[in-house]
């Protein structure tokens, strides 16, 4: 499990609060109880449906990952990776919005025919 804070003074801040109002009104997510994400306890918060997952791929959190507003225990990888295929979760909470994602790969796959790039 992965997560992403979105702090109120990070420039994607408007864009992840309506976000979570569009779900929070909008769409059938399923309603998630206490979690703990890290060391916070958090409540109130939504898993995302696989049709508005994009919305969150298309928030582009990378262009964040070295701002100070935007804490997470990711790194630009991790950041980069996050498609509709990963398990996402968004709560608000007194600092912002966080996302949650799991399924992330820790480390990138083998790709080519001998599991490695040729070039």
């Amino acid at each position: 499990m992965h997560y992403g804070l979105v702090t109120d003074q990070s420039r994607k801040a408007k864009q992840a609060k309506t976000f979570y109002e569009y779900v929070r009104t909008k769409t059938r997510s399923e309603v998630l109880s206490e979690t703990q994400v890290g060391d916070v306890i958090v409540f109130g918060g939504f898993r995302l449906l696989r049709g508005d997952r994009h919305r969150v791929v298309n928030l582009r959190l990378m262009d964040e990952h070295l701002s100070p507003y935007f804490r997470t225990d990711m790194n630009l990888f991790h950041l980069l990776m996050i498609d509709d295929s990963i398990d996402m979760s968004i709560f608000k909470t007194p600092e912002g919005i966080l996302f949650v994602f799991e399924g992330l790969p820790n480390s990138p796959s083998p790709f080519g025919t001998h599991g490695y790039d040729p070039r």
